[in-house]
């Protein structure tokens, strides 16, 4: 419960930086980072979670990282914001979470288009869509 809270205000504190400065701080990635791993070490030394599992969740985080890097056309805080992510969440709900921002972002896009308000080349954050999608698998899980 706490980990979920705390969790969604470390995202909706991103996204809305995201929203107003296309960017998000340093400072707030680190502790997101911080916050993750230590969680995620005392839920290993607890026996509540496996090393594999958290380094199965770093995947979706590390490949938009490296999309990030060879495009230049995504953020390095979206990436490592999913990759903490991963890190507390594990490998099926990491995939789960990066698949259901990629469809919602989609949508949203494919509305602005076709509203004629977005071109091709549109920069939109990408931080509210992965908060939503937190939101929902937050919802569907803890219910």
């Amino acid at each position: 419960m706490w980990l979920t809270l705390l969790t969604t205000i470390w995202l909706l504190t991103g996204s809305v930086m995201d929203i107003r400065k296309r960017r998000v701080s340093v400072w707030l990635l680190l502790a997101g980072g911080v916050f993750a791993v230590t969680v995620s070490f005392l839920q290993c030394t607890g026996g509540e979670r496996e090393y594999v599992d958290i380094l199965k969740g770093t995947f979706p985080g590390l490949a938009f990282l490296v999309i990030a890097f060879i495009t230049q056309k995504a953020g390095y805080g979206d990436g490592i914001v999913l990759l903490c992510l991963g890190i507390l969440s594990g490998g099926g709900k990491s995939l789960l979470l990066f698949g259901l921002s990629l469809f919602l972002i989609s949508i949203f896009s494919l509305v602005l288009l076709i509203l004629r308000k977005a071109g091709r080349n549109t920069r939109i954050p990408y931080l509210p869509f992965l908060t939503a999608a937190w939101l929902i698998t937050a919802m569907l899980i803890e219910a």
